[in-house]
């Protein structure tokens, strides 16, 4: 099979999967057949890679052991719309059932009451659903990656600091703690002050917030990934743009890069295994660029060889399968001025959706036959990756080609804002110098920040910030993040639908 620019997909070969179905229950432990767990020829890779002397020395020097006994468990996250959706409903739907009472029957104006943030907001304030931590701008490429375009500040938070604005959040959250979202530069650069046992993930898995981390993968050799994994780490993100090593470490910078990123990922694997851990979930950052676009399904085809065909002791459905995700893509469409000329065109991001869509789905049904996943358990692929496109994760008010021409002027989020930020005042994004925004992209634009987590804790600075609030989205927003857009849709969605229950009630209508 050949994508649009002529280069041949490698198909995964049906026979590598002999004797192998996917079976759920009747396995053994991970600890006796986790290679049984993997397709031959990639088994082999990790078999390879075991004994290479690295792992040796970690595992003959007894830290499998060591970090296997202090091994916590990664918690579970909220659900952000549903935090949001309940505290609103909690402070305004009284006021807004008052008013259907009394005949109001302006469903627009009947949201807008719903949806407002309260000004006391400081003295009762919503549960906190995710918390971007910048914990250095340092990073360890360099030359650093084609696409690159970070602002650095100046890095004036201690571990002291960043202790307290866990905990910060994690108190101000009823039951679990929000998703703390831990990122760089490199943020592998601090080592134990990150992953040791009193590092940053375990203070924050302790108190009940799940962790994830966003690296490049250098320095995740054995000792670095089974003290990752051993610290209770949620989810980990590692940077890949392509399947050819040429392209990958062009974008990269510099040659080799890929092969270090491969490395890591098997060494990954290999201490989730050791380790009988089923976290963290691993999934593919990809920049998505006019040199790498036409390649996503040669790299799906090759991540899909990488995955784990089941989970062993997993007793449920296929589409139950804890690790059913892992491996998955993040496409993120590059972002910035600078990198104009790497953006797709609006013709191009037709093409992709159009045709290197299609061929990336056939990989995934090809995946899915040959481990023989049963008919009616199998997932279409834009349900699979859901997550993985900007375009298909959420609902855009315009069609492809508009969308495409909204893409290629950088404004990947315009057509699926939705005339109000509903989750903002429930996240918050510090830098390292104690900057804190409303969220990841506007941390990246830089307008006035909400405060300083030096000066005032993360509630305060957010209700500093509900007085503009009103004003959102503008234009920062036009490259809004998708899971961003995606959980503001479901909460107006909600919203809505309250409001029109209510009425219906008051009316004597049915449900």
């Amino acid at each position: 099979m050949r994508n649009a620019c002529g280069a041949r997909h490698l198909r995964l070969p049906l026979t590598a999967y002999a004797g192998r179905r996917y079976t759920g229950a009747n396995m053994q432990t991970p600890h006796q057949a986790w290679l049984d767990c993997y397709l031959p020829q990639h088994a082999d890779k990790l078999r390879a890679r075991l004994q290479s002397p690295e792992w040796r020395r970690a595992i003959d020097g007894g830290l499998v052991q060591r970090v296997a006994g202090a091994m916590p468990q990664p918690p579970s996250g909220p659900s952000p719309d549903a935090v949001v959706c309940s505290y609103l409903v909690s402070r305004n739907g009284d006021r807004v059932r008052t008013r259907i009472a009394s005949g109001d029957r302006d469903h627009e104006s009947l949201v807008a009451e719903l949806a407002k943030w309260s000004r006391d907001y400081e003295r009762h304030p919503c549960s906190l659903t995710f918390v971007g931590l910048c914990l250095t701008f340092a990073c360890n490429a360099v030359p650093r990656c084609l696409y690159c375009n970070q602002r650095p500040t100046p890095e004036l938070l201690t571990d002291a600091d960043w202790r307290a604005v866990i905990e910060q959040a994690a108190g101000q959250s009823a039951a679990t703690g929000p998703y703390i979202y831990m990122t760089g530069g490199e943020p592998l650069l601090l080592g134990e002050r990150l992953y040791g046992s009193n590092g940053l993930i375990r203070h924050a898995t302790r108190l009940g917030c799940p962790v994830n981390i966003n690296t490049n993968g250098f320095l995740l050799g054995p000792e670095v990934a089974l003290q990752l994994v051993g610290s209770g780490l949620a989810k980990l993100h590692l940077s890949l743009d392509s399947a050819h090593a040429a392209v990958h470490d062009a974008l990269a910078g510099q040659e080799g890069r890929f092969h270090v990123v491969m490395r890591a990922l098997l060494n990954l694997q290999i201490a989730r295994e050791l380790l009988g851990a089923q976290q963290p979930i691993i999934h593919i950052n990809c920049v998505l660029t006019r040199q790498n676009a036409w390649q996503f399904p040669r790299m799906l085809a090759m991540l899909l060889r990488m995955k784990r065909t089941h989970t062993p002791g997993h007793e449920g459905p296929y589409r139950s399968d804890p690790h059913l995700r892992d491996l998955g893509v993040h496409l993120i469409p590059v972002g910035g001025a600078s990198n104009a000329d790497r953006r797709l065109t609006a013709d191009e991001v037709v093409r992709f959706y159009e045709h290197t869509w299609q061929e990336a789905a056939a990989e995934w049904d090809a995946y899915q036959e040959a481990i023989a996943v049963p008919v009616e358990q199998r997932l279409p692929f834009d349900d699979w990756a859901f997550f993985t496109s900007a375009y298909k994760r959420v609902r855009h008010g315009g069609d492809l080609q508009e969308y495409a021409a909204a893409c290629a002027e950088g404004q990947y989020g315009r057509l699926a804002l939705v005339g109000r930020c509903h989750i903002s005042p429930s996240q918050a994004f510090v830098l390292p110098d104690g900057s804190q925004y409303w969220c990841g992209a506007h941390s990246v634009a830089r307008p006035e920040a909400l405060g300083n987590v030096r000066a005032a804790p993360l509630a305060r600075n957010i209700a500093a910030g509900l007085s503009g609030h009103g004003a959102l989205p503008n234009q920062r927003c036009l490259n809004c993040a998708t899971a961003t857009l995606y959980l503001n849709q479901s909460i107006e969605a909600t919203l809505r639908e309250q409001v029109d229950r209510w009425v219906a009630d008051a009316d004597g209508a049915p449900n």
